[in-house]
């Protein structure tokens, strides 16, 4: 009850996938709200706006075009926008693979 810092999960199996857990109080308010206690010798990555929009981790740089893709691997997208930004994801993430 009378613990004060932050606690946190970590996975053993998969590498880097942790998180901290801010403790509330009574009145649902974090105990330390602008503190991160304990500190971690590390930072977190911070996803780019376009994986942000796919909903994904490190496929930027994998947008098409790209040299070492075809271009394109989707195919017959309609002109709905959010099908193209879909389509866009896919493609990326389908590049990804075929660089390896």
């Amino acid at each position: 009850d009378d613990f004060e810092k932050d606690i946190f999960y970590f996975c053993h199996i998969h590498q880097f996938m942790s998180g901290r857990i801010k403790l509330l109080d009574e009145d649902r308010m974090q105990k330390q709200p602008f503190a991160s206690d304990p500190i971690i010798p590390y930072t977190y990555d911070v996803p780019s706006r376009f994986d942000q929009t796919c909903g994904t981790f490190g496929l930027g740089d994998f947008q098409l075009p790209n040299d070492q893709c075809y271009s394109t691997y989707t195919c017959n997208v309609p002109s709905d926008r959010a099908i193209q930004n879909f389509a866009g994801c896919i493609d990326a993430m389908d590049c990804a693979m075929t660089v390896g």
